[in-house]
């Protein structure tokens, strides 16, 4: 077959013209959309995650919005979203703490959100970080110090028990793994998707990476930031993110794999979290989760999923209350042991633990958490536990509350998931779970839930 002959512009018809425009108008806005989420994040040195002792995290005043950075000042490696620079009275004051304390500085990045500008210092050798924090908290100029405090996911490898299932199996969906998921059963996921699906409502996975090339993710991931390396294909390979996501956001009745509990949200995803070996727990510190946090809200995410545990922390319980001031809803694992209070034990975050071992009358949301399938990398699937699992999930029933009324509140959000709470009796022994239906009934005039 041979070539059509190609026309001179001249010779193209006006209603060529107008798709051409179109087009170029719809490409423009699809990069400036892209740009507003495209700025490099910093990137964790090797050294900070293999001896996080030897550092500190410090913050000083940095009221600028909207200038430049100032003549002398440093402007590398920001992971910011927006022409928020560092001023020259705080580049001024990290050069002074510096050399009055021999700090060594290995990164920095400024938060908007804060009007703080951040450093992660390493402490002089033969000094010890707990006594570098108590100089400097006498400091006036320091705003925050603190340690490089580490966080870890809450989810472990699970050999499921067959003989012990939890409730019978999902037969509403043609998803051939649907009929093992006994949790969305007990969310009665089927049901509220005749009411919703958690359309559009952006939540952010600040965790490890996600297999975004997953057949049960495909297409939806709006953005996906990597704040340990660079690293694209070790960010799809990292499991405990790709679990998370896959409880949240997998494909309803797409013929494969599994069911989200709410398949039309946007994931947003932070890798804030590496792993060590495909069978360990995710790793974070301050450092990540905090430029996570900071681009989360950037990014305007309606729900921030925080599938993890930790000690108590200034920087990022800073950004948490910032974020629910904004009146994004931050979902969060609790943790047994009550050193780890971040993020579930802050007041405005929506606290989730696994039913199946939480006692009746517990302060905090259940939802299940023992063998619960779900995606792994490489487009695979595979059994898991844990509290992490129980907070996607809850994660998710907010998605689909939030799409049918987005002006519902961190309080009422809380009343709906108790108020919906429900007991379900197993071989296993009973435990109570949130149910998606039943909360959405409570707030759509003319939902039910059929019986069951």
């Amino acid at each position: 077959m041979s070539a059509s002959p190609s026309r001179s512009p001249a010779e193209l018809p006006v209603h060529a013209w107008r798709c051409l425009v179109a087009g170029l108008l719809v490409t423009l806005a699809s990069l400036l959309a892209t740009s507003a989420f495209a700025a490099d994040p910093v990137l964790t040195p090797p050294e900070v995650r293999s001896a996080p002792a030897q550092f500190i995290v410090v913050a000083v005043a940095n009221p600028v919005t909207g200038r430049p950075a100032a003549v002398g000042g440093t402007a590398h490696g920001y992971g910011t979203t927006s022409n928020y620079r560092i001023s020259a009275s705080a580049a001024a004051v990290i050069r002074e703490l510096s050399r009055a304390y021999a700090l060594t500085l290995v990164s920095e990045w400024p938060i908007e959100q804060l009007q703080m500008h951040c450093v992660l210092f390493r402490i002089p050798p033969g000094t010890t970080r707990e006594a570098m924090i108590e100089r400097l908290r006498t400091d006036k100029r320091v705003l925050i110090v603190q340690p490089l405090n580490e966080f870890e996911s809450a989810t472990s490898a699970t050999t499921p028990d067959a003989a012990a299932s939890v409730l019978s199996a999902a037969t509403a969906f043609d998803d051939p793994y649907a009929k093992l998921q006994s949790n969305v059963r007990a969310l009665d996921v089927a049901e509220a998707h005749r009411v919703s699906r958690g359309m559009g409502i952006r939540v952010a996975i600040i965790d490890t990476g996600v297999d975004t090339q997953h057949p049960d993710l495909a297409g939806r991931t709006l953005l996906t930031r990597n704040y340990i390396d660079a690293d694209a294909a070790a960010f799809r390979a990292d499991r405990h993110g790709t679990q998370v996501a896959g409880l949240i956001a997998a494909a309803a009745n797409n013929g494969i794999g599994i069911v989200g509990v709410a398949p039309d949200v946007r994931l947003l995803a932070y890798k804030a979290c590496w792993q060590p070996n495909a069978s360990s727990a995710g790793r974070c510190n301050s450092f990540t989760l905090a430029q996570a946090l900071a681009d989360a809200l950037t990014a305007k995410a309606q729900v921030i999923n925080l599938s993890l545990v930790g000690p108590g922390d200034p920087l990022l319980t800073a950004l948490v209350d910032k974020a629910t001031e904004a009146g994004v809803v931050v979902v969060g694992a609790v943790s047994s042991d009550p050193r780890l209070g971040f993020p579930a034990k802050l007041p405005r975050v929506l606290a989730v633990g696994e039913a199946e071992t939480s006692a009746e009358g517990a302060d905090f949301l259940m939802a299940p958490a023992r063998d619960i399938v779900t995606l792994v990398p490489d487009g695979h699937y595979d059994f898991a536990s844990g509290n992490s699992l129980a907070t996607a999930q809850v994660s998710g029933v907010v998605a689909l509350l939030l799409a049918k009324d987005q002006k519902l509140g961190i309080d009422r959000l809380h009343q709906l998931l108790s108020q919906s709470t429900e007991r379900h009796d197993t071989t296993r022994g009973p435990f109570l779970s949130v149910n998606a239906c039943t909360a959405l009934a409570l707030v759509v005039r003319g939902a039910t839930c059929a019986a069951r």
